[in-house]
């Protein structure tokens, strides 16, 4: 691939902005999601149209209640299925949105071929899990088979890279998941108009918007 990791963004906007991500919420519920990716998204989901998300990496659940108002506010038949190795910390009850407690290394189990190959289409793919690479890569292999053509995979937070030495212990796990990823996969392409779109890599999900082109 061509494109490098690195975000427009300078370290100290960087970092400036983590701090309000991290302590960002709705509805009262942690979100950790920052203004740029809010409006990515919001991007992405009125033009897919997805009918099923699904959701590796849980913490609060409050990305997942997000995303279902705004699927709600689009008027879609959708459903999230957010998965999370514990779910104790979510206190959110709704019927759009499954939570599964378990292992991503176990999807298969949580998640049975069957079952994916019956849910409604589009369907739109978010990991947001442990950002080391062997779980990323293992999310990306998993569900590269399962996709259709147009359908995305995001992989979330490849921007560890540039947050300074506190960040080092992910030892850029998303971009490396993400390149070896891409490099071996040539049905699958790094959607620029999403990473691109305020910049270069403005974005926490650095190269990471990823459609199935074939």
């Amino acid at each position: 691939m061509n494109r490098n990791f690195n975000s427009g963004l300078s370290t100290d906007a960087l970092q400036s902005i983590q701090k309000g991500t991290l302590s960002y919420t709705y509805k009262g519920v942690s979100c950790q999601k920052n203004p740029f990716d809010l409006a990515l998204y919001t991007k992405l989901l009125w033009s897919l149209k997805p009918k099923t998300i699904i959701e590796i990496g849980s913490a609060y659940g409050g990305s997942a209640l997000w995303f279902a108002d705004l699927q709600s506010s689009f008027c879609l038949n959708f459903h999230i299925y957010s998965i999370d190795i514990n779910t104790k910390n979510i206190d959110i009850k709704d019927d759009r949105i499954t939570f599964l407690q378990g292992n991503l290394f176990n999807l298969e189990s949580l998640l049975p071929e069957s079952f994916i190959k019956e849910m409604p289409r589009p369907l739109l793919v978010i990991e947001d899990s442990s950002h080391f690479f062997d779980a990323t890569y293992y999310v990306l292999n998993f569900f590269r088979s399962f996709l259709e053509k147009g359908e995305y995979i995001v992989i979330e937070d490849g921007i560890v890279r540039n947050l300074g030495e506190n960040y080092n212990h992910y030892n850029d796990g998303p971009n490396k998941a993400i390149e070896q990823f891409i490099n071996q996969n040539k049905d699958f392409c790094i959607d620029t108009d999403y990473c691109d779109f305020f910049g270069y890599n403005f974005t926490w999900n650095t190269n990471g918007f990823l459609r199935k082109i074939a």
